[in-house]
């Protein structure tokens, strides 16, 4: 998956995979020599530029590693007694950077600026553009457009989030909001003949007042439906299908009550197909069962 989100990254931000100080050019004719350890031998080079350079070889020293490289062209010059010598070479200290599944890059380090003009000199002669490091202004330009570009991926990402979380606290507090409203409609209908001075029962637009009042810090309470009842047997009515097994001694009272919520912040939605970007509009149901003495 991480390699995945890299690739569309790099694809993004039109970039290889190893961004570069200098554009590079392929070289067949240009080879390196160093010494490893082992028999000395020509290695080829994929690309060059004046800042560093991939040498094929199956050579990984470590990211740091300075080596001594000497840099010639397969084309040989004839001497006048009859043997071969390079048409051009040149002796540079260089730096490891980074590994490639087929070799290794290179930064040069140039130990002055007269090192530095002679390897220009030496590409100049294979006609070779020099490329030089690209200015600070335009890589920390480069900088800030990949910055920008991702900060453009995460935002929607961190907005959708954000909503979510909102609308999600908001239905958590309605529910809350509503079990309450049930309880305390049902305490007030339990407490009113059992009591002292037996006052009369309480009537359902009484509960329902309570109930409406409870629930006014709900942005949609004009939604809210409350319904009481009492069952006075031992079987189901048309009330509820709750019964107390010692009726008629005891009166099951019930509120219940019912709120339709609406996201706080709401996004779009197919609900054809059950997709929504936040908690959709749902109703919230709760109820409340008390014992009532007659």
């Amino acid at each position: 998956m991480a390699g995945s989100f890299g690739k569309l990254k790099r694809w993004l931000l039109q970039e290889s995979e190893e961004p570069r100080r200098a554009s590079r050019t392929v070289l067949p004719d240009l080879v390196v020599h160093y010494w490893g350890g082992t028999a000395p031998g020509a290695r080829e080079i994929r690309d060059i530029s004046e800042t560093g350079a991939y040498v094929y070889t199956a050579e990984h020293w470590y990211p740091g590693t300075i080596i001594r490289v000497v840099f010639q062209t397969q084309r040989m010059h004839i001497t006048e007694n009859g043997g071969r010598t390079p048409e051009a070479t040149i002796c540079i200290n260089c730096r490891v950077v980074r590994h490639g599944e087929d070799g290794v890059a290179l930064e040069f380090d140039y130990r002055s600026k007269e090192e530095r003009r002679n390897f220009r000199a030496f590409l100049d002669a294979l006609h070779i553009t020099t490329a030089s490091a690209a200015p600070a202004t335009e890589v920390a330009s480069k900088r800030a457009g990949q910055a920008l570009i991702e900060f453009a991926l995460i935002m929607p990402l961190a907005f959708l989030l954000a909503i979510n979380a909102v609308n999600f606290g908001g239905y958590i507090f309605a529910w809350i909001t509503v079990a309450g409203a049930a309880r305390d409609g049902a305490d007030y209908m339990m407490m009113s003949t059992a009591c002292t001075g037996a006052p009369t029962a309480a009537t359902s637009a009484q509960v329902t007042t309570l109930v409406t009042s409870d629930v006014a810090s709900l942005l949609n309470k004009s939604s809210i439906v409350v319904a009481t009842c009492t069952n006075a047997t031992t079987s189901a009515n048309g009330c509820t299908s709750l019964y107390d097994p010692e009726a008629p001694t005891y009166t099951l009272a019930t509120v219940d009550v019912t709120y339709t919520y609406n996201p706080f912040i709401p996004l779009f939605s197919f609900p054809k197909l059950g997709i929504s970007a936040t908690l959709p509009s749902s109703s919230i149901h709760r109820k409340a069962v008390v014992r009532v003495m007659q």
